[in-house]
């Protein structure tokens, strides 16, 4: 979160509670009113150890309502892992830019969140990536576990090299440099071939065949990273094009929910019964993912105001989305028709 441009009134003050989804509110979910004054406490002082020994209570009292066993013991230690990771995260993370003139890029990053350029991407096609194309165009459709992708593939040094030497040219560099106030360069690319046949962007609450109109509408759980959405090939509505809500990287967020959404995001996609029920056992304010997406009713108020409010990249208006993933309000990849071409740039 940005304490150096914040804004602190918005829409998703509140994260929704993953236990109220239609298709699963008749699942166990912990009812009780608990006191998360400690929990706040221990976080402000940034104490792990009694933190941690806090939460234990909270889901050790309801083991008298249903029995842990072995399959969600696991299942809690994956989100617990992360969640120990970024409460130790924040304590040392501080989003502060260095404010720069004369930098278009910058200025749209610094107030919006994003950017939206045209690049030519006659200078990056190599054998690389027409060899990964052909890979991944022949790869038939399935299942991926959750944290995989239908069709995607790294990209050798050489590409990155090109695409950093691109990304300098362009003044890309200097803008994400500065909006981190740190020196930064591309360190991954990744070639993405969407179809409508996908099935990654439904990997929350996998199991569940309810799909609302912005699934995967989702902040990346790791900030401190820029991304970039680059297009290989044209790109129209229903054709997988990258949206962003404008100016969502400088929201802020409660300080327990902001953990605790990014670490249920990645530890647990909730993705069956057994993981659900390791996350329904904390109380309703901490049962919160920051891949939201899903959550959002197709009636909803919160539906209409994304309908207004999002930008979507399509080729007629540029290229690239350049942006802010861990703080700012994204989706992308989910095709009605056709093919999306891509990569998927990392920016650290």
């Amino acid at each position: 979160m940005r304490q150096d441009n914040p804004i602190y009134n918005h829409k998703f003050k509140i994260l929704p509670d993953i236990a109220e989804y239609s298709e699963i509110k008749d699942e166990y979910k912990n009812n009780t009113k608990v006191d998360l004054t400690k929990l706040y406490d221990h976080l402000n002082k940034y104490n792990l150890h009694k933190f941690n020994l806090e939460l234990d209570k909270i889901i050790q009292n309801t083991y008298s309502y249903i029995p842990l066993n072995k399959a969600e013991s696991k299942e809690a230690i994956k989100w617990r892992t992360y969640l120990n990771k970024y409460f130790l995260y924040y304590k040392k993370f501080n989003a502060k830019s260095k404010i720069i003139k004369n930098n278009k890029i910058f200025k749209n990053l610094y107030n919006n969140g994003y950017d939206i350029l045209n690049i030519d991407t006659n200078q990056i096609i190599n054998k690389d990536i027409d060899k990964k194309y052909k890979f991944l165009t022949e790869k038939k459709d399935w299942v991926p576990p959750p944290g995989k992708f239908d069709r995607w593939k790294n990209l050798n040094k050489n590409s990155i090299e090109n695409i950093n030497k691109l990304f300098d040219k362009a003044g890309i560099l200097e803008a994400c440099s500065n909006y981190y106030a740190r020196r930064m360069k591309v360190t991954i690319a990744r070639l993405t071939v969407g179809k409508p046949t996908d099935n990654h962007w439904k990997q929350f609450l996998y199991d569940c065949k309810k799909t609302t109109k912005y699934t995967n509408l989702h902040m990346d759980a790791a900030e401190g990273v820029m991304k970039g959405m680059m297009y290989l090939n044209e790109v129209k509505l229903g054709n997988g094009e990258t949206s962003f809500l404008p100016k969502s990287n400088r929201f802020i967020y409660d300080p327990l929910q902001a953990i605790f959404c990014r670490a249920i995001a990645v530890g647990s996609y909730c993705h069956n019964p057994i993981s659900r029920r390791s996350v329904f056992r904390l109380p309703k304010k901490l049962r919160v993912t920051s891949n939201f997406g899903r959550l959002i009713d197709n009636k909803s108020n919160l539906r209409k105001y994304l309908d207004k409010n999002l930008v979507k990249l399509t080729s007629n208006v540029g290229n690239l989305l350049l942006f802010d993933p861990g703080a700012g309000i994204h989706n992308g990849g989910v095709l009605k028709y056709g093919e999306r071409i891509a990569l998927q740039i990392v920016i650290e």
